[in-house]
């Protein structure tokens, strides 16, 4: 090897380049109407909030901060969703709404060692100053969702959630702001607020960084 590759390759390790910043390509809408259209009676969300549009660039950098152990992803992707907090949440949504997150069954959780939505929904609460509780547990293993179809994804996630009764008089006649990085069809954010509901929170709603503009 010459001796001006070996140069380039020490300097290389030695000063890092930064990331290029990705390009995403923003959103920031109501998905409600959609859903309730869809759904009528059985959508559960009083609102449905998304930051970006689910692109190949933004696909790219979820994956690996999702799958690859690659948690700085995270500071790339809650600026996103914290706009759409401020966007949305402190017009529509209680002070002292509480944060919560949809979980990873523990299986999934051991395996990744984190649950990237949690992460993203602790950052959320931190910096707007509500409380972030871990309402739900996952209690039953199901499909990737992403393989499914419509049908097969309500009756992959139903029930497949449980309540954490100990925070029972936590919700009681509280909002709830659910955090996830995708909604497609709504299956597994909409069976979660059901259940909260059905233990006493007043409304839910879902906060996202993404979703396919075709479904909109």
């Amino acid at each position: 090897m010459a001796f001006l590759d070996r140069i380039g390759i020490f300097l290389s390790h030695v000063f890092l380049v930064p990331e290029e910043a990705p390009q995403f390509q923003e959103l920031f809408i109501d998905k409600n109407p959609y859903y309730q259209e869809q759904m009528g009676e059985y959508w559960h969300l009083d609102g449905t909030f998304v930051a970006l549009e689910y692109t190949d660039v933004f696909k790219a950098e979820l994956e690996a901060y999702k799958y690859y152990s690659k948690k700085h992803k995270k500071e790339v992707l809650l600026p996103k969703i914290l706009e759409c907090f401020e966007f949305f949440c402190l017009e529509n949504t209680d002070r002292d709404a509480i944060v919560a997150t949809i979980p990873l069954h523990i299986f999934s959780y051991l395996k990744r060692g984190y649950n990237h939505s949690e992460l993203l929904a602790k950052g959320v609460a931190k910096v707007e100053g509500n409380i972030f509780l871990p309402l739900l547990r996952k209690s039953r293993m199901t499909k990737h969702q992403a393989q499914l179809s419509r049908s097969a994804r309500l009756k992959n996630v139903r029930n497949s959630f449980s309540f954490r009764t100990k925070y029972a008089h936590d919700i009681q006649g509280k909002d709830i702001i659910l955090v996830d990085d995708v909604i497609s069809t709504g299956s597994t954010v909409n069976e979660c607020a059901k259940l909260l509901k059905k233990h006493g929170a007043k409304r839910v709603f879902g906060l996202f960084l993404a979703t396919h503009v075709t479904t909109s």
